[in-house]
């Protein structure tokens, strides 16, 4: 079981279901970091993340940094 905060649960459930039907860390963390790449950047600023993008990316450390040992 991949172990994660109510709020990024949360998060998912809302926003990225399919990321919670994933087998392993590794393949949610890669369905993250997909989503995050469609949506999680401001078109008009380059590089830089929109609020999308930085929400997703603390739910991305709140999973990698809670399963890793």
């Amino acid at each position: 079981m991949i172990k994660m905060s109510e709020s990024s649960r949360s998060f998912l459930e809302k926003n990225c279901p399919s990321a919670l039907e994933a087998k392993n860390l590794h393949d949610l963390l890669e369905i993250l970091n997909q989503d995050m790449t469609l949506k999680g950047f401001d078109a008009s600023r380059g590089d830089e993340l929109n609020s999308y993008g930085r929400e997703e990316e603390r739910v991305y450390d709140d999973i990698f940094y809670s399963n890793v040992t």
